[in-house]
């Protein structure tokens, strides 16, 4: 580190504060901008979360039942919402205490 608070100069490295690529736009554990080129199409580099996101669904590899697909979720929601509202009416008319 240059102790002027800049980002360290790389000696050996091709892709130094000078490189006119698109940077990773990640910041580094020193507080520092990643000096890596962001992946095309990406905002990241590999090392920070450029070639993240699995398949969604039967695609993915740890795709097992759909039990807590997006779907199932929703599903689910709805259906306990729906019983707090019968619950709600059931005490209302004496049904439930």
């Amino acid at each position: 580190m240059n102790g002027d608070g800049t980002t360290p100069r790389i000696s050996n490295g091709r892709f130094g504060p000078d490189w006119p690529g698109r940077r990773c736009l990640a910041k580094t554990r020193a507080g520092y901008q990643c000096q890596k080129p962001a992946l095309k199409g990406k905002a990241r580099c590999q090392l920070h979360g450029g070639r993240a996101g699995a398949p969604t669904g039967a695609r993915n590899g740890n795709y097992r039942t759909g039990r807590y697909t997006a779907e199932a979720v929703q599903v689910a929601r709805e259906a306990r919402t729906r019983l707090k509202e019968l619950v709600v009416l059931g005490r209302r008319a004496g049904i439930w205490t």
